[in-house]
This record gives C-alpha cells, structure tokens and sequence, in this order.
C-alpha cells in the first residue's frame, strides 16, 4: 500500500468492488481510508478527529481523496470505473470549500464524470446549511451518492430535493428484510421509489449468501460487502467474483420458478371456482351458496358483492380456515355492509369491461392486515349489473 503523509498522519487506500448485478462485473471501486499515527492504526473517524478545526477537516478532505485518486490512477480496468469518495462535512460546509474540493479532484487527474461523491444522509440533517454544497458538485458534473440511507430518521423530501445520482441503502434495511417478510416487500418498494426520484440504488453490507439473495431479489441495481470482495489495495477482479454470484443467481431463479408454478396452480383453481360462482350467482343461487366453490379455497379470504355503483351488498363472506378473519383487534373494520369501493381498480376494470375477470396489484386489505389480490367481474344478476369480488393471500415462497 502506497502511502502518504499528511500532518502526522500516514494515509493510505483500500478499495472495495461496486458490482452492478445486471452488467455481471464491477463498475467502480469505493476508496476506503487507512491511517497511521505513530504506528498506531486509526480508523476514519479517529483520522479526522486529529483535525480541530473544520478548516482542518477540509485539508485533511483533500488530502485524502488526492491520495486515494492516485492510487486508483494505477488500477488497471478493462472497462470504465467509477471512484467512490466519501466527502467529509467540513468540505459542504462552505461554497469556496466544495469549490477546492472540485479543482483539487481535476487537478489529481480525474474528470468529474468519472467519481461518485458519497455524502452521509443524516449529516445533511443535522446541518440543511451542507445542502448548498451537494449542488455545487452536482452542478460541477459529479455523481452524488447518499450514503448510509435507512439510518435513523432518513428523509425521503430530503433525498428528492438532492436527486441524486445513487443511494446506498445501509445494511440495517437489509436486516430488516431478512428477519421481517414484510419489510422483504418494503425493500422491493424503496428499490422502486428511487428509480422514480432516478437515483440507482447500491445495497450495503452483503456479507452472506442470504443477504446476496434478498438483495437480487429486491430489484436494487448495485450491491457491496464482504461477500462481494473484502477492501483490499487491491481489489479482486470480476473473475473470482463473477463466478461466485452467478451460482447464487440461478438459485434464486429456481426458487422463482418454483414460486411461478405454485402461483399459477393456486390461480388456476381461484379462477376455475370464481367463474363457478359467477354462473350460479347469474343463475339466481342465493350468494352465500354460490360462493361455496371459492371459500372452499385455504387461500381465498373473503368473497363479497358490489353493486354498480361500487356499493357492497351485504357482509363479507368470509373462509372459516382465516384466522385473521376473527381477531379482534380489527373488529371495527370487520363490517364492511354498505361500504363503497367504487375507487378500487378491481371495480372499475370490472365494469369496465363486464364478463372479464380481472385480478388487481397486491395491496393491504382495509379488513385485516395481511396483503391481497382481488378477482373481480361484472356480471348481470335480475337485468342488473353487479360486480363479483374475492380476496386471496399473496402468494408467499420464501425466494432467499
């Protein structure tokens, strides 16, 4: 390791492999201090703590990312790299500090096209006066990078006021995916509402052939950890990494696989009895006996009944075998006699186009707290339009 000297302190740089799962090889490498002090070892935090000032910090800043630029210089690529530099707080602070930051970085060698600054999300928090300095370098052509997102109060105004270019998802979201199904689901959806903002989403802290799984299969675009490559001075090549998450990709696409296939038979047999009930419910069969066919199902939930303008006939019919069906807990919203779903999807693309069976995005059931798809279709019952409807569970296969 190359190594520079910078008031007392000895610097010098490890890399750690960004791997994009679509590309199937790195597209940068993130530039991790390390320092020395009297031969002592310090971490990051303990180098910057030997600076008083921020004017200090801002020096120690600059040195650090010239240090970390040219070694990189001398890492060889067959394709093109970002450098990930993490920018310390005393270099936003002030316009003509994120200035220095940018000239010291071109005059290092590198265009700014070329480096993803990594900016602590809960730092702009404590200090919104930093924001300015975030649009300095955007507007000087680097990519930004919120870092550590999931972290305490994390804002999402504040990430779209920033739009930046990447948000690194901190390890703790992928905890929580792995020990809760329901934030699995709430990790998917974040992937998605920063592709809207239009940031690209790394996801931290893969250490484990479960962490690499549920990162695939949460749709994020690039991922970093320890599974991936440790920080090295020099970082492994895609020729050992590569191999390593393709096994892992075609586990998970078996798992998919699998998850098709009990889906589509557990479909088959909902659609097979719905349009059952549909017939004997034209037929002039009293609902609660037409609907017998789709209770019979462990995984429908509930039938029911909406006239045309959305409003609902009587109660839900609901299946013995849902436990949830009588806790307690929900009991205010367990009488759903008269209530109006003219605004759900699953009504209007019924009447839309009557005698179609439609089946809706998984949603959150306003009766009880588990997720569900509706089947719906409009059907003629007495020379009038009525709209049938049953929930069914969400398929659930653990794919990790």
């Amino acid at each position: 390791m190359t190594a520079f000297e910078h008031a007392g302190l000895k610097i010098g740089s490890h890399f750690q492999p960004v791997y994009s799962l679509a590309h199937r090889r790195s597209i940068g490498v993130e530039a991790l201090l390390r320092a020395e002090q009297d031969q002592t070892a310090l971490s990051p935090a303990e180098a910057f703590y030997t600076a008083a000032s921020p004017e200090q910090r801002h020096h120690l800043d600059l040195a650090v990312c010239r240090a970390h630029i040219q070694r990189f210089l001398q890492l060889k690529s067959e394709h093109p790299r970002w450098l990930f530099l993490n920018v310390d707080a005393a270099s936003l602070s002030r316009p003509d500090r994120a200035m220095a930051l940018v000239n010291h970085i071109r005059q290092a060698g590198l265009e700014p096209h070329q480096v993803v600054l990594e900016v602590l999300e809960h730092v702009l928090e404590v200090d919104e006066a930093l924001i300015e300095g975030v649009h300095i370098l955007k507007n000087n052509g680097f990519m930004i990078a919120i870092d550590d997102f999931g972290v305490g109060h994390s804002n999402l105004e504040r990430v779209c006021q920033l739009e930046p270019s990447l948000v690194k998802f901190d390890r703790q979201l992928l905890r929580n995916a792995i020990t809760q199904p329901r934030s699995r689901s709430l990790l998917s959806r974040l992937v998605r509402l920063m592709h809207e903002i239009g940031a690209l989403v790394v996801v931290e802290g893969i250490e484990t052939e479960r962490d690499v799984l549920i990162a695939m299969d949460s749709g994020c675009d690039l991922i970093q950890g320890f599974f991936i490559a440790r920080p090295a001075d020099l970082p492994e090549g895609d020729d050992i990494i590569t191999p390593k998450l393709d096994e892992r990709w075609d586990e998970l696409m078996a798992h998919a696989l699998l998850k098709r296939k009990l889906t589509r038979r557990q479909i088959e047999l909902a659609r097979q009895s719905f349009v059952q009930s549909a017939i004997s419910l034209m037929q002039g069969t009293p609902f609660d006996l037409a609907a017998k066919p789709m209770l019979a199902l462990p995984d429908v939930i509930r039938c029911f009944l909406l006239d045309s303008e959305g409003r609902q006939i009587g109660r839900n019919l609901n299946n013995r075998q849902s436990p949830a069906s009588l806790d307690p807990r929900y009991s205010p919203l367990a009488d759903t006699t008269g209530a109006v779903w003219s605004r759900r999807s699953y009504f209007q693309h019924a009447v839309d186009q009557p005698g179609v069976l439609y089946m809706s995005e998984p949603y959150l059931s306003m009766t009880d707290p588990r997720s569900c798809v509706t089947m719906s279709m409009a059907i003629e019952i007495d020379e009038c339009l009525h709209v049938l409807c049953a929930d069914l569970l969400v398929p659930q296969t653990d794919t990790a």
